[in-house]
């Protein structure tokens, strides 16, 4: 049976994963923490409605909806009108361009790293 080939990875590499004092923090910031009832029937409900993603659809694929995005990026707006499905890895790559992900800076408007003012590095989203 065939093996995957090893992957290089650098010396003390470990995969990212939030401790539980950084879940906690991101949680409080938001209006309606991601584990109460009223956010889990408000997402089943948007589901519900729009079953599909909305970036997905717009690039004419299908893809089914598996989360429920903010899209102004306000984890404290929840007015229905905020909120899109959208695919994991739609919502994924959304999130990391606002918020930059995984501790890097966030990405402003104008395309400019918000620490370092200048342009982003590397590919965008859907090219290989």
């Amino acid at each position: 049976m065939p093996t995957r080939p090893p992957q290089h990875r650098p010396t003390g590499w470990k995969p990212y994963k939030e401790d539980a004092r950084q879940v906690r923090r991101r949680q409080a910031r938001r209006a309606l923490p991601t584990n109460s009832a009223a956010w889990r029937k408000m997402r089943a409900a948007h589901l519900a409605r729009e079953p599909l993603c909305r970036h997905c659809a717009a690039l004419g694929r299908v893809r089914a909806a598996t989360d429920v995005d903010h899209i102004d990026g306000d984890d404290a707006n929840n007015e229905p009108g905020n909120h899109q499905s959208l695919c994991r890895r739609c919502h994924s790559a959304k999130t990391a361009r606002e918020n930059g992900g995984f501790g890097r800076p966030a990405w402003n408007p104008n395309g400019r790293d918000a620490f370092h003012g200048g342009g982003r590095q590397g590919r965008g989203e859907g090219e290989s």
